[in-house]
């Protein structure tokens, strides 16, 4: 076997050896989709917390629903406003309810944030978040599914009292 060809058959194996350990890894780590739901809620209110944009987008369903509103095309919105007012979002009861390749989480959450140089906090009595598992990919090549925030409702009494404050 000549110098070039096993210059090309180490980077070739490592290749390999990455992309099985990763498959397999994949498969042996099979964490249960109430958990999933939790970190993926968890992980996307910290982003929110720090500013971070990136980290909430990435965990948002592409079909984006707001009191029934489609959010699609606004990501650049939802991004600045993260950016901005880095927004503190606590909800009240975390367990979701898991049916199929959907899971509801029904609990008062508070939302703190800067607005405009001033903070302010309110409280929405009663809001459901939807999440769905929808395709991804891991590492931009391997097709995963993720459970992504797919709806917000929250009562028009609730909203109306979060835009007055």
């Amino acid at each position: 076997m000549g110098n070039s060809a096993k210059t090309l058959l180490i980077p070739m194996a490592v290749i390999v050896l990455l992309v099985g350990g990763k498959f397999i890894l994949m498969s042996a780590n099979k964490t249960d989709d109430s958990t999933l739901v939790k970190q993926a809620l968890t992980e996307s209110i910290k982003a929110s917390r720090e500013g971070r944009p990136g980290g909430v987008m990435d965990k948002l369903s592409e079909h984006l629903k707001f009191n029934g509103q489609s959010e699609a095309g606004n990501e650049r919105d939802i991004a600045r406003f993260i950016r901005q007012s880095k927004p503190d979002v606590t909800v009240e009861k975390i367990d979701p309810v898991v049916t199929g390749d959907e899971a509801k989480i029904v609990s008062p959450v508070t939302i703190s944030m800067g607005l405009l140089g001033n903070s302010m906090s309110q409280t929405l009595k009663k809001v459901t978040i939807t999440f769905h598992r929808e395709d991804d990919h891991e590492w931009l090549i391997f097709p995963v599914k993720r459970w992504k925030l797919a709806e917000v409702e929250a009562s028009d009494a609730s909203v109306a009292d979060l835009a007055t404050q």
